[in-house]
């Protein structure tokens, strides 16, 4: 099934505003910005293209976990499940970091006003994994039953999504901890709207929670005039510095370039011997 997405899905925005696309300004900063000021602002590009592509791979996962499970639950790979959770801890680093860096670039608007608001959370979530080892004493003694180490990852896909048409909407819970009695074993929030086919995704540990839709949907606009606003201003400053100057203008305007790969193509032969000639023994050497 070809899922659509509407425009104004947070898997859409991910994609198109809080990853950037290639040609952005700021994926690619000129030699002229200060050098601190440019490792910052190339940071949150990196930062929010890990939270874009972790946010893709929760619906990805979420789809194919339950998928194998339609087909046979003997067979359904535990580690799918494990995975969502990796991501979702992911997002919740990287927005703490986009959070530090917003603050230090001292960015502010009422968009960066609503993304602070809206991941609040992020910044509890991650220093309560960070020092995991020293809260869990005070985890342990809690008298709460709610006293998970990783929380619990919820979100609702369409029935016909997962090849059950039958079935309108699942609400789904999943929790990682091992389960013990009395204590609840996840959260599952039913939201006001809807976003289909898949979304609503919301990480809850111990009565704290991350709205990962709501945050991906408050980084866009943020990452859209971040890169609308660099752009302005340098231009505008290399124009008045080559016309100070006389020199061209796309002298201060040259980058390093963005997105680096590249392969070596070899071949693998088995090792040979070597003697080198101020060495008394042989070396394997691969050619």
């Amino acid at each position: 099934m070809q899922l659509q997405f509407p425009p104004k899905h947070p898997l859409v925005i991910a994609r198109t505003q809080a990853a950037l696309p290639n040609g952005a300004f700021i994926r690619a900063l000129p030699f002229v910005v200060d050098e601190a000021q440019r490792f910052r602002v190339d940071a949150m590009v990196m930062c929010a293209d890990i939270v874009a592509a972790a946010y893709a791979q929760l619906i990805e996962l979420a789809l194919r976990s339950k998928w194998e499970e339609k087909q046979n639950e003997e067979l359904r790979s535990g580690y799918l499940d494990i995975a969502m959770f990796q991501h979702a801890w992911s997002i919740v680093d990287q927005i703490y970091s986009l959070r530090q860096l917003l603050g230090s670039l001292r960015f502010t608007g009422d968009d960066v006003d609503v993304f602070l608001s809206t991941t609040r959370n992020a910044y509890v979530l991650r220093n309560r994994i960070d020092h995991l080892d020293q809260r869990i004493p005070n985890i342990a003694a809690s008298k709460g039953n709610s006293r998970s180490l990783f929380g619990s990852l919820s979100y609702i896909v369409l029935g016909a999504a997962v090849g059950e048409p039958e079935v309108e909407v699942f609400a789904v819970a999943q929790h990682a901890d091992p389960v013990r009695p009395g204590e609840q074993i996840a959260s599952v929030r039913i939201p006001a709207e809807f976003r289909m086919p898949i979304g609503n995704f919301v990480l809850t540990v111990a009565g704290d929670e991350l709205d990962i839709d709501s945050a991906i949907l408050a980084l866009g606009p943020v990452m859209l005039r971040t890169n609308e606003g660099f752009e302005k201003s340098i231009r505008a400053q290399a124009a008045e510095k080559a016309a100070e100057h006389g020199i061209d203008q796309s002298s201060q305007l040259a980058h390093y370039g963005a997105r680096l790969k590249f392969m070596l193509a070899g071949k693998m032969d088995k090792p040979t011997v070597q003697h080198w000639p101020d060495q008394g023994k042989a070396e394997p050497v691969t050619r």
